[in-house]
Parts: structure tokens; sequence; C-alpha cells
């Protein structure tokens, strides 16, 4: 048996590498994916990857950020599907795209603002939205270990990290009375995304570079070590588990 046998699961972003691999591992462990995202042909590559193995899943494109998309995606699929068990959403983007790094004293506010305009709201709005339709079910954020870094240069998205993680929390308070667990995996560097190298890129424009020293594992985390995580949440195997922040971090943060 699988850990998510029968079970619908959400993931937005799918495109992305994260939530593509997530797509694929929630897959295999037996759940009908429903993916989406907003590159209509990427989408569709991630989908015949899944199928190519046997996986069930039903893709359609939609912003993650746009919530009246949002909100018709998610009835349509509670229409479709019957049910929703769980939600997982790996919304990122390019560290140029979402203002960092930068000099603080030099960064404009609506730079600054920008993950939390991107990012934290469309976690806010796929989990809200989800949640009108779930009785029971988990739903699974995604941070980043900038959270509870002093990384410099990185305000903003260090910031939204960590609001993040506080959402996590106050929806698990919230969503609880359904029977809805909400819980976050925050992830570390991954060295085969881009953004790390596109990171490092961003350092070296201002003549700086990353400290990449190894963590206690003596190895850095990759994109199965967070997707695992994540298939484990939206399990019942964590059935008792709701409103926290699983670190992924190879034993860098403890």
């Amino acid at each position: 048996m699988n850990n998510l046998d029968g079970k619908n699961i959400l993931v937005f972003a799918a495109t992305g590498a994260i939530a593509g691999q997530a797509a694929e591992k929630f897959a295999a462990e037996g759940a009908h994916v429903w993916i989406s995202g907003r590159n209509a042909d990427k989408l569709k590559t991630v989908a015949d990857g899944i199928r190519s193995k046997g996986g069930l899943v039903d893709c359609d494109p939609v912003d993650a950020t746009d919530a009246k998309a949002v909100s018709e995606y998610v009835a349509s699929v509670r229409e479709r599907a019957g049910r929703i068990d769980g939600v997982f959403n790996g919304i990122g983007g390019h560290p140029e795209t979402l203002g960092y790094p930068a000099v603080s004293a030099d960064q404009p506010i609506e730079d600054f603002l920008i993950p939390f305009n991107v990012i934290v709201a469309s976690q806010f709005l796929t989990a809200r939205e989800a949640a009108r339709h779930m009785q029971g079910g988990s739903i699974v954020f995604l941070s980043a270990s900038l959270a509870v870094m002093t990384q410099p240069y990185m305000a903003g998205i260090s910031a939204a990290q960590g609001a993040i993680e506080s959402l996590t929390r106050a929806l698990a308070g919230e969503y609880g009375s359904q029977g809805i667990r909400v819980n976050c995996v925050r992830g570390s560097g991954m060295p085969e995304t881009q953004t790390i190298q596109q990171t490092a890129a961003g350092y070296a424009a201002l003549g700086l570079t990353i400290d990449m020293k190894l963590p206690p594992l003596g190895r850095p985390i990759s994109v199965a070590d967070t997707v695992g995580t994540a298939t484990y949440l939206l399990s019942d195997l964590a059935s008792g588990v709701t409103g926290r922040v699983l670190d992924v971090s190879a034993g860098a943060f403890v």
C-alpha cells in the first residue's frame, strides 16, 4: 500500500522544479494529482511524464496568483474529483524577478514587497480556496531556510519565508475544527534547482559570494528530500501533526 492511495492532491505551480517533482512523487505514492501552472506546454510535459509511469493526473493552466482563477479552478476540481484531500503549492520565481539579492538601503519598497505579493499571497490564496471544499485532509506550505538565517541582502525574500511559517500556524488554528492539518516544509538550498545558481550570480554582481559550507550530514539536501517530507505531511502517517514547520536542511538548522 502506498502512502497517498486514493487521495486527490492539488499541486500548484507544478511547472517548477520542486512542485513538478512533488507531483511525480505524490502520484507514485498513489494519489490522483491535479496539477496546475501558468505554462500550458510545460504543464503537459509534467503530466505526460506522470502518466508514462502509470500515475493518475489531470492538468489545467492556472495562475496561482490570480484569486478568481484559483477560486474557479479549485471549485472545478472539487466537482470533478468529488473531494479534495490535500494541497501543495510550490510557487517561487527567479531571484531577479523577486527582488533579491539587494542592498536594503537602496531597495525600493515595491521591490521589497514582491515576495509577499507573489509567494505569500499565493500560498494563502490556494490554501484558503481549497479549505472551502475540504472536510479533513492536509495543506502543506513550502518555505525556505532563509526564514531562520542571518543572510545579508535578502531582506524581502527572508521576511516572506518567515511570513509563510507564521501563516502555517495561524491557519492550523483556524482550520483545525474542519479536521484540516496545516504544516510547512522548510527546505534549504538545493543545488539542482536554478535558484542557487541565480542567487550566486546576484551576489557576484554585488561583489560578494555565498558561503556554501556543508551541513552536519555532509551533503546539501535535494529536491527529493524536500518532496519526501511533503509526502509524509500529506499522508495519514502525519495524522496528528499540524501547525508545524519541518526543517529539511541536513542538520544545518536545529
